[in-house]
């Protein structure tokens, strides 16, 4: 029997390989057997992501993966990885994944997901951020009625991943999706221009985005700029996580920021329901959450995929890693459970429901 690393939806379980398709000459999707017993823990909504752990070189990797299957199309569990240079998890899942291996994987995450209504819905992804974006574009065709516009950005034509599923879907959606293909090396770089283009008509949208940094801040700054409510747009950042070592120095220097801390005890809100935490000087939120045997939700556990959402009301915290959250956000009193530390209180967590 496959091991299991832990259980419940905050654990890693080991999956089964079921196949490895080539995507392009430099990436690949990963499909997953999903034991019947964790087919409910594996349930996902369209735009999530997996979270993966290999023993690589001695030590344990994270690296978290957008799924590319949707639920409510696809049968199977499929991420995409696209090469990275240099990049440790990406070369070998690319060079040595094969069917039959057995990965660690977390149940799906993530809060970048389609939301509900009946307007425009318009996606950009940039080189694999397609990923979610493919997934929440099958979903928003076979779900709603709504139109689905997506501009998607590559280096070139030979890189574009899924051309042969997006052209199906366009075959067989001719009156609600619009794909259009930008490449670098013939229109250059993604433009605020471009962008205004491309949105023009699609004011009220709900817009999600994926790709490359740089990418990304040229689209939301776009589209704030021409005054979208920025609750509508929604972007999804993925970051690797330090290594082991760095981390635990990093760890060790959050502590020690905290360490007059005065909070002994905070309140949290969960899944309709309010509880009182014990809190131990240097702990985050989420590692006293767990500690009294709360299920709070979390995946990386690195400030880098925003599983761990909350919102901290009251009291004075410290927060450390954060590669997802904007200024604007934080300012709002969002925060994530698994790189915040409280200072002082009384405070109280809130997971929305």
């Amino acid at each position: 029997m496959p091991e299991e690393t832990g259980f419940g939806k905050n654990r890693y379980h080991r999956l089964q390989v079921a196949d490895v398709i080539v995507e392009t000459h430099d990436s690949k999707s990963v499909v997953f057997t999903i034991p019947k017993e964790n087919e409910e823990l594996f349930s996902y909504k369209a735009g999530q992501f997996l979270t993966l752990k290999v023993p690589y070189d001695g030590k344990n990797l994270i690296r978290c993966y957008s799924l590319a299957s949707s639920p409510d199309v696809d049968s199977e569990h499929k991420v995409t990885i696209k090469r990275v240079v240099d990049g440790r998890i990406s070369n070998w899942i690319n060079d040595d994944v094969k069917p039959g291996d057995f990965i660690d994987v977390m149940p799906p995450a993530g809060i970048f997901y389609l939301n509900d209504g009946d307007n425009d819905v318009v996606l950009f992804g940039g080189g694999s951020g397609v990923t979610p974006v493919i997934s929440i574009l099958k979903t928003a065709l076979k779900k709603t009625r709504r139109k689905v516009k997506l501009v998607y950005a590559n280096r070139d034509e030979q890189s574009v991943i899924f051309k042969e599923e997006l052209a199906a879907l366009e075959s067989g959606h001719k009156d609600r999706l619009q794909v259009i293909y930008l490449f670098d090396n013939v229109d250059g770089f993604l433009s605020e221009e471009r962008v205004i283009q491309e949105v023009t008509g699609h004011d009220g949208g709900e817009f999600y985005v994926c790709g490359p940094g740089p990418f990304m801040d040229t689209v939301e700054n776009t589209l704030l700029k021409l005054g979208e409510d920025k609750r509508r747009i929604h972007v999804e950042r993925f970051v690797s996580p330090p290594d082991p070592e760095e981390a635990a120095a990093q760890e060790a220097a959050a502590r020690a920021a905290v360490s007059g801390s005065t909070v002994t005890a905070f309140e949290v809100y969960l899944d309709g329901e309010t509880q009182e935490v014990p809190y131990e000087s240097g702990d985050t939120l989420l590692q006293s959450m767990l500690k009294a045997g709360i299920d709070a939700p979390f995946s990386c556990e690195e400030g880098m995929c925003a599983a761990c959402i909350c919102t901290v009301e009251g009291g004075d915290t410290v927060l450390g890693n954060n590669e997802v959250l904007s200024r604007e956000e934080l300012d709002e009193g969002l925060t994530l459970a698994c790189q915040c530390r409280p200072v002082s209180g009384p405070l109280k967590v809130v997971f929305e429901d």
